[in-house]
């Protein structure tokens, strides 16, 4: 869950009931019994791969997340990063904000920059011009927005013989009513887009600012403590959303994974991709993930808040099947470095 005003409480209360409960479980299983979803443990309690997997991986805030640079540093960033992809063969798709390529002085070099993600086999969908959030923008402004973040992308795609195909929410926030939210769906489809849903949602973002920030004063015990500790969240996230998805469809769909254009995940997504693998995934492109029947599921929120589908789907239910509070909070030495960078500004 994203972007909300604070984040529910979550304590070792439930994991160690969990544990204990696992414990009990054990001589079932020992004679013959199938491991409950939420007692498989995790990479780092060694757990046998689980076959069948499969995740979705898609990067936001094309071409640079958070704090802004350019020329031979985002280039490098870049380059890095398209590296892990292909080491991984992860079929990205990256949604861009086109706003961002418009620095003085850099168009030519931040468009080349965006050009490599397509020379690299990659697809680009829109994420919007400026990155609005919908909650608070009118919907016609939002149409606009969305309007002027369809050139360079699209241009881009054409000279491979392609067209972007997929939109991107900013802030996960789908519009702000029931009737704002179809009637932008009715325009996205119009114009032969489609909704790129997440259910792996994150808080890569803070992990980056903090990141990028020790990274400006070559802090480098900073950078590995925070890559490190960012390696472990996104372990913890994904044993979540496993439980989730077996606690709402009982069996693991195919995954859409958000994550943000960063010095963080240049540095880090190989790491995040190896975990993945260990766990059991291959990797899919959006377009294969998106075939997964959880996806005709319907989904009733409309809201202040950024959420995975999961959460939407289970409030469309009306049913409560998962309980948020389990949902991986950053760990405190991040948050409390985050909020001591955004007090400075």
């Amino acid at each position: 869950m994203r972007m909300l005003p604070m984040r529910l409480a979550k304590g070792s209360a439930g994991r160690l009931a969990r544990a204990a409960l696992c414990s009990a479980l054990a001589a079932v299983v020992a004679w013959g019994g199938a491991e409950p979803a939420a007692c498989q443990q995790s990479p780092a309690g060694q757990r046998a791969p689980v076959a069948g997997r499969e995740m979705a991986v898609t990067f936001d805030d094309l071409p640079l997340g958070g704090a802004q640079f350019g020329g031979e540093r985002l280039r490098a960033m870049t380059a890095k990063l398209l590296a892990a992809f292909a080491e991984h063969r992860v079929p990205v798709v990256g949604f861009v904000n086109e706003g961002k390529l418009y620095r003085a002085g850099e168009v030519d070099a931040q468009i080349a920059v965006l050009r490599s993600w397509v020379d690299a086999g990659l697809e680009l969908g829109n994420h919007t011009y400026s990155h609005p959030s919908f909650l608070t923008t009118p919907l016609q402004e939002f149409q606009d927005d969305f309007v002027r973040g369809d050139t360079v992308t699209r241009l881009l795609l054409a000279a491979k013989g392609r067209k972007p195909r997929y939109f991107r929410h900013p802030f996960l926030r789908t519009g702000p009513t029931a009737e704002a939210k179809e009637a932008f769906e009715r325009f996205l489809a119009a114009r032969g887009y489609e909704v790129a849903p997440v259910t792996v949602d994150n808080s890569d973002w803070m992990f980056a600012f903090v990141y990028a920030a020790a990274a400006a004063r070559d802090d480098r015990e900073t950078m590995r403590r925070v890559g490190r500790a960012y390696v472990a969240y996104m372990d913890e996230v994904f044993d979540f959303y496993e439980r989730v998805s077996q606690a709402l469809f009982g069996r693991q769909i195919r995954q859409i994974l958000l994550l943000h254009a960063n010095e963080l995940n240049a540095d880090y997504f190989g790491e995040v991709a190896a975990s993945l693998r260990r766990r059991g995934y291959a990797f899919v492109t959006l377009e294969e993930a998106l075939k997964d029947e959880a996806y005709r599921e319907a989904d009733r929120y409309a809201g202040p808040a950024g959420v995975s589908w999961f959460y939407r789907w289970d409030f469309t239910r009306g049913r409560r099947q998962v309980n948020w509070r389990e949902e991986p909070e950053v760990p405190a030495f991040v948050r409390k470095l985050y909020d001591g960078l955004r007090g400075s500004d």
